[in-house]
């Protein structure tokens, strides 16, 4: 993705957020689905978007120091600095979107990508597909994980029962970034993982999709508000329309009812196995 189609922020309250939407995804889930194994010497992992490299950290602390762990994106400004990474940690300038470079093919068992919505175009995430794919090594696994906003509920307190709900329309306003564009939200590729994996060849797909417990909503809630208004500033300000304005008066409205009316989706994760053997 060229640096400058990134409609969300990188600056220090971006990195907070990132870092609190993972341990939030974590949070009674997992960061790597335990499907996949790990107890293999000299495992190989890659990770697709490191964003802040929180992922990349958290997962050194639970595999054997023989791991060798790869991160992958075309900006590493949120990333520490290499010598404060785990010593079998790395990171890397590459564009995720084009092809990867030769040596880094069929090198990985595990492949893991997360939160890559707005990096999928026309409802399609074949290209990117086909592209993981050739980083895995035979038997090698590949983890998708997205928001799955075909589950998108409204969830009210007693209190909240007669809260006019600003949220779905502040989902439309993200989601058409001010009415310029079909709703990203409504894209329903998350869903279809598993037929997608399958239809490429991977094999043993699972698939796992569980809410967020009602004791997070609110912390999700804000890293979803602090989301929106990096958008609002980056990508919706430079139209000079004054959508920028009406999303933050929404966000405004939203906050103020936080500790009634919030929402709940689904964290999907869809994982895939390259067989060992081609079929002939």
């Amino acid at each position: 993705m060229e640096q400058e189609a990134y409609i969300l922020g990188r600056g220090f309250s971006a990195n907070a957020r990132l870092n609190l939407q993972y341990f939030l995804w974590k949070d009674g889930g997992f960061s790597l689905h335990p499907s996949i194994p790990t107890d293999c010497d000299n495992l190989r992992v890659a990770e697709i978007g490191v964003g802040t490299g929180i992922w990349l950290v958290d997962l050194a602390r639970h595999l054997p120091p023989s791991a060798q762990i790869d991160g992958f994106d075309v900006d590493l400004s949120q990333c520490p600095p290499k010598e404060w990474l785990p010593s079998n940690v790395s990171v890397h300038r590459v564009d995720c979107l084009a092809l990867f470079p030769e040596n880094l093919l069929e090198q990985y068992d595990i492949v893991h990508i997360q939160l890559f919505h707005l990096a999928v175009h026309n409802n399609d995430p074949v290209p990117i597909i086909r592209n993981l794919i050739k980083l895995l090594k035979p038997g090698g696994w590949i983890s998708w994980g997205e928001m799955d906003y075909s589950s998108w509920k409204i969830m009210r307190t007693e209190d909240g029962r007669d809260v006019e709900d600003n949220l779905t329309p502040l989902l439309e306003i993200i989601g058409t970034l001010g009415g310029t564009r079909s709703n990203w939200t409504t894209d329903d590729w998350p869903i279809k993982l598993p037929k997608f994996f399958e239809e490429y060849g991977l094999t043993n797909v699972a698939k796992d999709n569980r809410p967020f417990p009602l004791d997070l909503l609110v912390f999700q809630l804000d890293t979803a508000l602090m989301a929106s208004e990096e958008v609002s500033y980056k990508a919706l300000d430079p139209m000079r329309n004054g959508s920028g304005d009406t999303c933050r008066g929404v966000i405004s409205k939203v906050f103020r009812d936080r500790q009634k009316l919030a929402y709940n989706v689904g964290r999907l994760t869809v994982i895939g196995q390259r067989p060992f053997q081609r079929k002939d």
